[in-house]
């Protein structure tokens, strides 16, 4: 799925992807951007899509995430309530700090509603630095138009999610809510709404009329950052473990994974997620949990080696 959005007064296309383990590379490439001192609102939009990263590090092995749109359908069809989750990436060829500029992460409940985990654009997308060169618009508007569809595909009857400080506003405004605190609860008639809305604006963007209530809701975007998620709901214990693990350095993975006596060609395995889910499950199946936990807290800055959830 292609989706217009603007750099600098211009149409650009941008391609929504479904995201696996492999995809995940351009969250490092964000933070390295930023340099020493970020601000806020950069630091969130990195810590939302580390977040992201971390949630299906967590759940993949547990849990199917769709690789197109039409997975969504096969899994209903086993099982009418599964839960069902995807990460999709917008990404670009002419963002020159970032091939991905935006990331959302949601799932289908058993109850076939849709859930926005985590909802968030490049920093300089989100905020641009003084005097750049580059200001993008419209990321966040065709993020949630992706979830949209999904939900109008699926016949959900709702979208809802947890709005930051800064983001309640966009919600409330774009989905015509009545209100917006913490939750997000957009019922079907408003999404689409919303969705229906978007089309026509963006079918007429060459046009005064679809080029003002694009101009509308954009501004909407720059003064309402549209982040979604919790910095908190990510650490219970597995979770954490496994933003430690991501957190060490590639020898010291290394060295967790000889020291509580597994034999892995770290070489063989294509990303931090893979290397970590065989440390992860060779440790359940050999009741070594505790010490998988001792030897990633030992190790990491902020680790608590002796609070150990698993002994």
């Amino acid at each position: 799925m292609e989706l217009p959005v603007k750099m600098n007064g211009a149409w650009k296309a941008a391609k929504a992807v479904y995201a696996d383990g492999d995809d995940f590379g351009f969250v490092d490439k964000w933070r390295e951007k930023l340099g020493e001192d970020p601000n806020a609102l950069w630091t969130d939009s990195v810590e939302f899509a580390r977040l992201a990263q971390y949630r299906y590090s967590a759940h993949h092995v547990i849990q199917p995430y769709v690789q197109a749109v039409e997975d969504f359908e096969r899994h209903v069809e086993k099982n009418s309530r599964c839960e069902v989750a995807a990460v999709v990436l917008l990404k670009c060829d002419w963002f020159p700090d970032s091939e991905t500029i935006g990331i959302v992460h949601f799932r289908r409940t058993w109850s076939n509603r849709l859930v926005l985990d985590y909802l968030c654009a490049h920093p300089f997308i989100t905020e641009a630095p003084l005097e750049y060169a580059n200001v993008v618009n419209g990321v966040g508007s065709a993020l949630l138009y992706i979830v949209t569809q999904i939900a109008k595909a699926r016949g959900s009857d709702a979208i809802w999610g947890e709005a930051t400080e800064y983001s309640w506003g966009f919600y409330q405004k774009v989905l015509k809510l009545d209100s917006v605190n913490d939750l997000i609860y957009a019922p079907r008639k408003n999404f689409l709404a919303f969705s229906d809305k978007l089309e026509s604006d963006w079918a007429g963007k060459e046009t005064k009329k679809g080029d003002a209530a694009l101009k509308e809701i954009y501004q909407i975007e720059v003064e309402n950052p549209p982040f979604v998620g919790n910095k908190a709901a990510v650490y219970n214990p597995p979770r954490k473990l496994i933003s430690h693990f991501f957190d060490l350095p590639l020898y010291l993975k290394a060295e967790v994974a000889e020291s509580i006596g597994f034999q892995i060609d770290i070489s063989k395995m294509r990303s931090d997620s893979e290397l970590f889910s065989a440390i992860f499950q060779e440790a359940m199946e050999h009741g070594k949990l505790p010490d998988l936990w001792r030897e990633i807290e030992s190790r990491h800055p902020k680790g608590e080696p002796d609070n150990n959830p698993f002994q």
